[in-house]
């Protein structure tokens, strides 16, 4: 080959390079920016961008002069026959933003690629009523609800008597409360005694459940085990049909007592071929929903005879749906008695949040099995006790990972896993070991596969010191797990773990009287000081630097952690 053709050939093989770390030609739009109340969830696809490029994010209240910086958006290359609308794009969160107020934010690619800016107003919780209907105190049948507001005029609010509404079913009432029409509100509301549901939402989206009472749901089944899915709120989408439950906000709820009984790992189900995997009923299953849910501050629990399968979740997690599928939070929830997960978010995950809830006597605190599209934030979560069953002591995982090889095309999506506390309380009654979870992040079995995990700053604190903090059974270079402080084992890429510690926590005194979960690390802890810098996720320290785990030393509790009652 001659000196032109040389020249010729190195322009080709340069423009090729560039062509693959650029977004797929026709695919590029503009920034696209959905806001919760205190999240804005991005998605951008630039002409010029890829997986060697850095997108960085900054943002301000509008009118204010100081911006701050943001986590940068991740990229997606990953070509998804079913789902090409996800391939070659940048995602990402921004976190811990006021309600109600409008945000300017600013993308910038490195290389000195044109920077581009978008406006965004988060949700107002001040929720706009257009009317108000006052229930009578008590009912002994289903209220279908087929009169909603609209955008303009507000929400039609449906709230409890001055002295309370009970919605009795008696048992023979399929659900309490069905709503089948959009911009409604349910407030205050008493709801027992439903034969299936609670409340059952139809195809509708912009409908808030707050301050109420629902207990008592469900059935068994022949086998003397709970129907599953039977929920205090739920909803169903069939197969094939359009997916329009969006929008939806679950707040300050009491979600309590199911009628029914789910079975342990530990216990067959005769009904279902001597299946051992948890069946019966649930606080909320959204069934082919869509995203957008805020689900925050509610109190799921029940007692020992009562047990939920799963807190919430549904049964698509390898795929692109799921729960809460996108642009969603789940925060500041009390989560307990569970005989699986507490929270099971799985399947896409697209800019879903997860933080500030306190997980207590479930079989594993939080699955994140299968997350095919990502971001999903894992961040500041407290976990207490593990069991897996009524006699079965041992503790199991905080953190689940991983999906089947014959579902690897679902498990591409991004995770970030920060500051969480795994905690280890008192021993479960007639036995003498702690009763906290045995493993931390942990893939359930050698074949599972995920990859793009990023775990830093969590408190991976086990019962035994021969437990696994970390366990990727593939040991794939792509997850990234480090900066944590840990007892027990790691087993995943050789380079994991190298700048976390080794070692056991030391609490200070709770900041909040009465809880056992609400404790800052000492200053002679482990940990203490030495976390990684995230930006947005642990600017507000007091010391030096900030603290491993989800309490930071030196700051108030936030206001985002459950109230125990």
């Amino acid at each position: 080959m001659d000196v032109f053709g040389m020249k010729v050939y190195t322009l080709f093989v340069c423009l090729a390079t560039m062509c693959l770390s650029w977004s797929v030609a026709g695919k590029a739009s503009a920034p696209q920016a959905v806001p919760t109340f205190d999240c804005i969830g991005l998605r951008w696809a630039p002409e010029k961008g890829g997986s060697d490029i850095l997108c960085s994010v900054r943002y301000r209240e509008k009118g204010r002069d100081v911006w701050r910086e943001a986590l940068p958006l991740w990229f997606d290359d990953y070509e998804r026959e079913e789902a090409p609308e996800f391939s070659d794009e940048y995602r990402g969160s921004i976190v811990g933003l006021k309600e109600g107020t409008r945000y300017e934010v600013e993308l910038s690619l490195e290389g000195g690629f044109p920077t581009e800016r978008v406006e965004v107003q988060t949700r107002d919780s001040d929720f706009k009523i257009a009317r108000v209907v006052t229930l009578p105190e008590r009912m002994d049948e289903t209220l279908t609800i087929r009169e909603g507001g609209n955008p303009q005029d507000g929400y039609v609010l449906y709230q409890a008597s001055e002295d309370g509404t009970t919605i009795d079913g008696r048992n023979q009432d399929r659900v309490n409360v069905l709503v089948e029409a959009n911009f409604v509100i349910l407030r205050g509301l008493t709801l027992v005694g439903a034969s299936q549901h609670g409340v059952e939402l139809g195809k509708v989206h912009d409908v808030v459940i707050e301050n109420c009472d629902i207990s008592g749901w469900g059935q068994d089944l022949d086998d003397g085990w709970g129907r599953n899915f039977d929920s205090a709120i739920f909803h169903e989408t069939a197969e094939g049909e359009e997916k329009t439950l969006h929008r939806i906000v679950i707040q300050n709820n009491l979600l309590h007592h199911p009628r029914s009984n789910s079975n342990a790992w530990t216990q067959a189900r005769e009904s279902r071929n001597g299946s051992r995997h948890p069946i019966g009923p649930q606080g909320i299953s959204f069934i082919n929903g869509g995203g957008e849910m805020v689900i925050r501050h509610n109190r799921i629990y029940s007692d020992w005879d009562h047990m939920f399968n799963d807190a919430m979740g549904e049964w698509h997690n390898f795929g692109y749906g799921g729960f809460p599928v996108n642009d969603s939070d789940i925060y500041g929830n009390w989560i307990s008695q569970c005989w699986d997960d507490g929270l099971e978010i799985e399947g896409a995950n697209q800019n879903v949040r997860v933080w500030g809830n306190v997980i207590d006597s479930t079989f594993g605190a939080i699955a994140t099995a299968g997350t095919s599209v990502g971001p999903c934030y894992v961040f500041r979560n407290i976990y207490l006790r593990s069991r897996k069953g009524p006699d079965a002591f041992r503790g199991q995982f905080f953190l689940k990972l991983g999906g089947e090889p014959r579902s690897e095309a679902y498990t591409k999506g991004r995770i970030y896993v920060f500051h969480n506390t795994i905690l280890q309380p008192e021993p479960w009654d007639g036995t003498n070991d702690t009763s906290g979870a045995q493993a931390g992040l942990k893939f359930s079995t050698q074949r599972k596969v995920q990859v793009n995990v990023q775990s830093r700053n969590n408190i991976l604190w086990l019962r035994h010191d021969n437990g696994h903090a970390v366990y990727d059974g593939q040991s794939s270079e792509l997850n990234d797990f480090n900066y944590d402080l840990y007892n027990g084992r790691v087993q995943a890429h050789h380079s994991s773990e190298s700048e976390g510690i080794h070692g056991v926590p030391v609490f200070a005194e709770s900041l909040r009287e009465g809880t056992i979960w609400a404790m800052p690390l000492a200053e002679d802890s482990p940990g203490y000081g030495a976390a990684a810098k995230l930006p947005n996720f642990n600017d507000d320290y007091s010391g030096d630097g900030p603290d491993m785990g989800a309490i930071e030393s030196g700051r108030p509790l936030p206001a985002y952690f459950p109230t125990e009652r």
